[in-house]
């Protein structure tokens, strides 16, 4: 389920751009301190992607802690909120927790949206054509949940946590072009419909640095389970593994890899299907420009500094999707190169925003995001 959780990591940096106070920078901070214990902060921002043009709207974060054994907790606890407009006529809306329980034994996170956002549909398939056969607006109301539990601490980063996850949201296509693929009902989930399903999360963390990696791993692996059983209008099972590895270079330079795993067994909706393109993972292709059961991506980074808060980075991609693991060929990869510019904002934390360009085999797009891609 895509997230809103863009949500705290845009408070910070918009913060900082408007030279409000470093409440949401505390709000990360792994130690204790002197302070109270809690705050707010709420700033607008701005970013820009080909799927929504430019955007902008407000954010406001509330942090916490949850001292619920002598020590106390040393992360603190939040909840963030925010909502979007964009220059394509869309909105998005969402609010996200992250509570930490028991000196950060227990960990439960997550979110409810709303998101009405006109798209475009390019068909289902690796092989779809460079313009959109079919235009729709959704309506999608949501939330999920991860529950999870510390078994393993590591000197950076969160080690081995493991838990439950849920996940429900409903779906409702408002429009489509009369005549199209999404109108005749040619697609699974033309009419909408609720996804409900439950399932299991396991997490390896030694990452040094959560907003701009440098050195560790991370290892995500989440198995999905949706079904008529618990009120769900498709039955479909779906594993994500998400596996990124960073190695410093040169002292401050970065390499950075990740792979990218979806499979799903059953019949999902087009509109939560595995999509190729987007700011985070095959720039250079709209997001969506391919879409199916499953998807397969490898892609690295090289990140060095330049000077003062900038630093440039080059990043290439390759990758597939298809209906069934035996479809896939490598004769059919679609490969992305390109490159960006970073400028720190808040330099302590690592977090910036960046300005990259993509090109794919037959399409470039530009994007202006918070965060690294990975």
């Amino acid at each position: 389920m895509a997230r809103y959780r863009v949500i705290s990591h845009a408070l910070r940096i918009a913060s900082a751009l408007l030279g409000l106070p470093p409440l949401a920078a505390a709000a990360t901070a792994d130690t204790t301190n002197g302070d109270s214990g809690y705050g707010f902060v709420g700033a607008p921002f701005v970013k820009y992607a080909p799927e929504t043009a430019w955007a902008g709207g407000v954010v406001g974060l509330y942090y916490f802690r949850l001292n619920t054994d002598p020590g106390g907790s040393s992360r603190p606890s939040s909840v963030s909120g925010g909502a979007t407009y964009t220059q394509k006529k869309q909105i998005s809306t969402g609010v996200d927790y992250d509570f930490y329980f028991n000196g950060d034994v227990y960990h439960w996170s997550g979110g409810f949206d709303y998101k009405k956002i006109p798209f475009e549909f390019y068909g289902i398939g690796n092989d779809n054509p460079k313009d959109p056969i079919d235009h729709y607006t959704p309506l999608w109301i949501g939330g999920d949940a991860e529950f999870t539990r510390n078994f393993e601490r590591t000197a950076e980063g969160e080690g081995l946590n493991a838990g439950l996850a849920v996940e429900v949201r409903h779906d409702k296509i408002l429009a489509s072009d009369p005549g199209g693929s999404i109108a005749s009902g040619s697609v699974p989930g033309a009419r909408g419909g609720l996804s409900s399903g439950g399932g299991f999360v396991a997490m390896y963390d030694t990452r040094d640095n959560i907003f701009s990696t440098h050195a560790g791993t991370y290892l995500k692996i989440k198995a999905m389970f949706y079904g008529v059983a618990i009120g769900s209008s498709f039955s479909f099972d779906r594993l994500d593994v998400d596996a990124r590895d960073f190695f410093p270079a040169f002292g401050s330079h970065t390499i950075a890899l990740q792979g990218l795993l979806e499979l799903v067994r059953g019949t999902e909706p087009f509109y939560s299907m595995a999509q190729l393109g987007g700011d985070v993972n095959m720039r250079g292709y709209f997001q969506g420009r391919f879409r199916d059961n499953d998807m397969a991506v490898i892609q690295g980074e090289y990140r060095l500094p330049l000077f003062w808060r900038f630093a440039l980075a080059g990043f290439a991609a390759a990758g597939e999707v298809a209906g069934t693991t035996d479809q896939f060929r490598m004769s059919a990869l679609k490969y992305t190169v390109g490159a960006g510019i970073r400028f720190l904002v808040i330099q302590g934390e690592r977090l910036g925003v960046r300005l990259d360009y993509g090109s794919g085999w037959d399409s470039s797009e530009v994007y202006f995001s918070i965060l690294e891609a990975f």
